[in-house]
Order: structure tokens, then C-alpha cells, then sequence
């Protein structure tokens, strides 16, 4: 009831019952004020709720029809439903032309979509969507199948059904584009939509029916700009051969990728007055610096003075950023950086270099860092390791000995390289491996005589490590046996988020991964099938298919002190 209409009924009741009388004025006044609220649409107060999801009760035209020359379909529910992200989750197959768009016309209990033009001839469709369709109170999901029909006297039934995974986690991936187009198109997967297009499911899973029978090729991506294509930087699965779709075709498993042919891109710079530090939009396999200035009478930049350039710079944050430190053979000027990334899309670009002299009113530099001790523990296995992370990548001196090892007051020895002591991959970390007869402690002292930082600034070595010995293990151990006929792998370990933590080539019969923290790992296997040295992600033109890879479905739980063993069989 409008406020205009309760105003005249409490007027003619005022009227009826006299101006004085005020208690049954406002005895009217309540119970008109009461009446008009009864008269509000509002889910119901109290009781249970309702559990019961809107169901499918009839449609329009009828499922399987043939011959349909409608131009809208009407879906109707057992109770009032409302639309939800049709745009998201409606998927028409095969796809409407470009000039035939539908207009939503929603009721009570009712969808309808009506299109602008007349549906095509002969062809089978398919509606779904999906979770567009909710009830009015509690949003549950209405229940029912795809409405599919035929404009002509047949009704396709080719089918394709599967499964899409990620290639390297081997986990489903939900909410997946999985599209078919025609051979004889002319459009690519990315310059135009698919004639047929479906989504997986929460379980990576899919189903396109009603497909008329022809060869198709097969693509799955993950749309993440919500285009319908496939576009550079996105994900994608695909088949090297097109696919025969008919009524017997049986399931697919279809693998994520990342096939890239771009080039790695420079996405930020920051400099100080020791170090630039360049950002890239993908980890670098390598970066090669060197001058633009030739040196020499031949127009050559002499090998010495290249690898002492190439010492000063660092790769870190998986490849992610290179950081290029100033040294007395590398300072402001114009360089040549070299990168290339893991699939070996390589770019050379002119950098130019420079360290910014702090003024006087400037803020002053941090002080440098000395070295650490990962950690900062006070006692260590007598056959375990320390790392010492230097604050910038260090070389060491050729014939002299990073340091000595004193153990208990009795004996003094020198660091062997490599059997005690290995320098990482990054030279910012020194890796001291233990197997003492001590009784109570050791002592490490680095030489900084040996150790040179690359920028010559000190590293801090001046005092001992004394550390008291432990009998408990605090690592544990992961071992296997390998039965395979691939020749040439990457065996890789993996935290539990599928970041690799380290890597044998091609092991030969067993496996052993020594002196892991306590910790959950997995194991991955890339092979190398045409034995060319490296793993093979995917073709960025669609064609060759990526090279296999294993992930050992166990989530393998280390413990300290405990031997795992695992075996493996690809």
C-alpha cells in the first residue's frame, strides 16, 4: 500500500470516528502502518531456511527439439529465481554470430533470452548457465542440464569430454576455457573465438556434447583477461594434431603450458651508490655484461678484464633480478647486457650504468653488512654443515684455503675445496661441510685473504665461529631407486609449493638427496626427450607438444634424523 493511499484511509477514519477522539485515531494509525507493511516483499523472518535449490520444471523449446525456428529460449523454475553474472557463466555452443547478441528478459520464476536475429540453420545448440541461475532468498544453485536443440531435422551427437591439468604441478585447473574450432577456419586460437566453447568444472573437468562430427583442433587456456582467446602470457594446453570428434570419442587429458616467444622484458631499475638493481618480467637463464668500449689495439675487450665485469654482477630472486655491483673495473658508462631466458628467447639491450655519489644532504648509505652465519646456531652435528652468506658475491683466491677448521684445541687444518667447503652457484654463500672426531667443539675461521668481495669492500671475516657439537641429526635423508628408459632428465625436489630446491641431471639407477630440513617435499621429473640439453615447455606456434613430465602425486615428510626412501618409476 503507497503512503498516499494509508493518508486517505486514516483521513476517512478520522472523519468516522470524530477529531477528538485521539486514542482510536492512532489505534487506526497502527494498524493501517501495520497493514502497509504487511504489503513489502521481504524474505520471510524466522523458521528454517530454505536448503532446496530451484528446479528445472519445463522449457522453451523442449530439450532434443528439432526443427526449432524460434528466436528465444525460456527456461521456468518451481520457485522465484534471480540472474547472477550472466556474461560469466552463460556459455552458448556453438557461439552466436557477432551480430545476432541476445537480450535477458528475466521474471519471477522465469529466464528468457531472446536474439536478434533468427537462430542458424541446421545446426545444433547448446545452453548452459551454469550458476547464473540462483533461487531469490538463499542463492543456491538452480538444478538442471544444458537445454540443447536443433534448428534442423537432426540433432549432433559428437561429444568431447576430459580433464585439464597444469603440466607442471599436475593439479586440475577450474574455470578453464576448453574451445574447439573448425579445421577449416581460418581464425587461430589467437585471433578469433571458438566455434564450440565450454569451462571445467571445481575438478578440472569438462564436457562439450552435441557436437556436430568433424576434426577439430582442441585447445584449453586460462583466460585471464576474460576475452575468450588466447593471448601471450597465458597458459594454454593444445593437441599437435586436430582432434576427430564424433560419438565415441573418449576422454582427453589436457596439460597447461607456458610456451613463450617473447623475449625477457626490463621491468624496473633502482640504483645506490654500490649497486643497480634491474627488475625482468621472467627469471633469466643468463646475463652477460660487457662494455661498449674497446680496450685493446685489436678492438677487443680483453677476456680478463670480461669475466672480472661479468664477477660483479648477480643473478637472484630465482632470475628475477640481476644486481650489478660497483667495482674498480665496473662504473658509470655504457654497456652491453646480453639476457636470455630458461626457453632461450634471448634480447641485448644498451644499458647504462650508474652509481648516484650520495651529497652531503643526502641521506647517508646503510652500513655494509658483514658476513653471517645462516641460522646463528650455537651447536652443530659433527657431520653437518654451515653456510656463511656473504653481503655481495665473493671469488675465491685459486691454491689458498677459504679458512681452517679447529677442532677441540688438538688439531688445526685447512679447508679443502670442494671435499669442506663449496661456494653456491651465486658466490654470496660459502657451504662448510663437517665430518669431525671432535669431542667438544670446532672452530671455523674464514681467511680474508682467500675470500675477496668484488666490489673489494671488506666481508668482515675477522672473528672465529666457535660452535659445541650435537649428537641429534638435524636433517634428514631422501633416497630412491630410479627405473626409467628415458636417458636424459632433470630430477628436481620441490618445497611444497613447487619451488625447485635442487636438481640432478639424468641419475642413474638410484637417486639421493642428502641433509634436508625437516619439512614437507615433493619430486618432479622434466625429460628431455630429443636429448638436446634442456626441457622443452611448448611451441609457442601450437604445433610440437611440450616434453613429458612426472610429479609424484605423495607429498613426501621429512624428518630429522630418519632415511625416506621413494622409489621411482617413469
Amino acid at each position: 500500500m503507497s503512503s498516499r493511499a494509508a493518508l486517505g484511509l486514516i483521513l476517512g477514519v478520522e472523519k468516522a470516528v470524530g477529531g477528538g477522539q485521539l486514542g482510536s485515531r492512532a489505534l487506526a494509525l497502527t494498524g493501517l502502518l501495520g497493514l502497509g507493511a504487511c504489503a513489502a516483499i521481504s524474505s520471510p523472518q524466522g523458521g528454517p531456511r530454505d536448503k532446496t535449490a530451484p528446479r528445472l520444471i519445463s522449457t522453451s523449446p523442449d530439450s532434443a527439439a528439432r526443427n526449432v525456428k524460434q528466436q528465444f529460449i525460456t527456461l521456468t523454475f518451481s520457485e522465484p529465481i534471480q540472474v547472477k553474472e550472466l556474461p560469466k557463466n552463460l556459455l552458448i555452443t556453438p557461439q552466436l554470430a557477432p551480430d545476432n547478441p541476445y537480450t535477458l528478459r528475466p521474471d519471477r520464476n522465469s529466464v528468457t533470452l531472446l536474439f536478434k536475429k533468427p537462430l542458424d540453420a541446421n545446426t545444433t545448440y547448446s545452453f548452459n548457465f551454469r550458476k547464473a541461475i540462483v533461487d531469490a532468498n538463499e542463492s543456491l544453485p538452480a538444478r538442471y542440464e544444458a537445454l540443447s536443440f536443433s534448428t534442423g531435422a537432426t540433432l549432433d551427437s559428437g561429444r568431447v569430454r576430459g580433464t585439464v591439468a597444469d603440466l607442471l604441478t599436475a593439479r586440475p585447473v577450474a574455470d578453464a576455457l576448453v574451445g574447439l574450432y573448425r579445421v577449416s577456419d581460418t581464425v587461430s586460437v589467437r585471433r578469433g573465438q571458438p566455434y564450440y566453447l565450454t569451462r571445467t568444472d571445481d575438478k578440472g573437468q569438462f564436457s562439450l556434447n552435441f557436437v556436430r562430427a568433424a576434426p577439430y583442433r582442441i585447445y584449453a587456456w586460462v583466460d585471464k583477461n576474460n576475452n575468450n582467446r588466447f593471448d601471450d602470457g597465458e597458459k594454454i594446453a593444445y593437441l599437435p594434431a586436430p582432434l576427430a570428434v564424433s560419438d565415441t570419442t573418449g576422454p582427453r587429458t589436457l596439460r597447461l603450458t607456458l610456451p613463450d616467444r617473447l623475449p625477457p622484458r626490463r621491468t624496473g631499475l633502482e640504483n645506490t651508490a654500490t649497486v643497480e638493481r634491474l627488475r625482468f618480467n621472467e627469471g633469466l637463464r643468463t646475463a652477460t655484461l660487457r662494455p661498449l668500449t674497446t680496450t685493446d689495439a685489436a678492438g677487443a675487450t680483453p677476456a680478463a678484464t670480461l669475466a672480472t665485469i661479468q664477477s660483479a654482477t648477480q643473478l637472484t630472486e630465482q632470475g628475477r633480478t640481476l644486481l650489478i655491483y660497483k667495482t674498480p673495473q665496473l662504473g658509470d658508462g655504457r654497456y652491453l647486457l646480453s639476457t636470455a631466458d630458461s626457453t632461450g628467447n634471448a634480447r641485448q639491450d644498451t644499458l647504462t650504468v650508474r652509481f648516484p655519489v650520495p651529497n652531503a644532504t643526502g641521506k647517508k648509505p646503510l652500513a655494509a653488512v658483514g658476513t653471517t652465519l645462516e641460522g646463528s646456531p650455537r651447536a652443530v652435528y659433527r657431520q653437518g654443515q654451515l653456510r656463511f652468506r656473504f653481503p655481495v658475491p665473493v671469488r675465491l683466491v685459486a691454491g689458498r684455503a677459504p679458512g681452517t677448521l679447529r677442532e677441540d684445541s688438538l688439531r688445526v687444518r685447512p679447508l679443502r675445496v670442494p671435499q669442506d667447503a663449496q661456494l653456491d652457484a651465486d658466490r654470496s654463500a660459502l657451504t662448510v661441510t663437517l665430518d669431525t672426531r671432535a669431542l667438544k667443539y670446532v672452530e671455523v675461521r674464514l681467511d680474508s685473504t682467500a675470500i675477496e668481495a668484488v666490489t673489494g669492500q671488506s666481508l668482515g671475516l675477522r672473528r672465529p665461529v666457535r660452535l659445541a657439537l650435537t649428537e641429534q641429526e638435524p636433517t634428514g635423508l631422501l633416497f630412491g631407486v630410479i627405473q626409467t628408459s628415458a636417458k636424459n632428465f632433470d630430477l628436481q625436489l620441490l618445497d611444497e609449493k613447487f619451488q625447485v630446491l635442487r636438481e640432478l641431471r639424468s641419475p642413474v639407477g638410484k637417486y639421493r638427496f642428502e641433509r634436508l630440513l625437516p619439512g614437507k617435499y615433493r619430486l618432479r621429473v622434466l625429460v628431455d626427450a630429443d636429448g638436446d640439453g634442456r626441457w622443452f615447455s611448448g611451441d609457442p606456434l601450437l604445433l610440437r607438444p611440450a616434453e613429458p613430465v612426472v610429479v609424484l602425486p605423495k607429498l613426501i615428510d621429512v624428518r630429522a634424523g630418519f632415511e625416506m626412501e621413494e622409489k621411482l618409476s617413469f
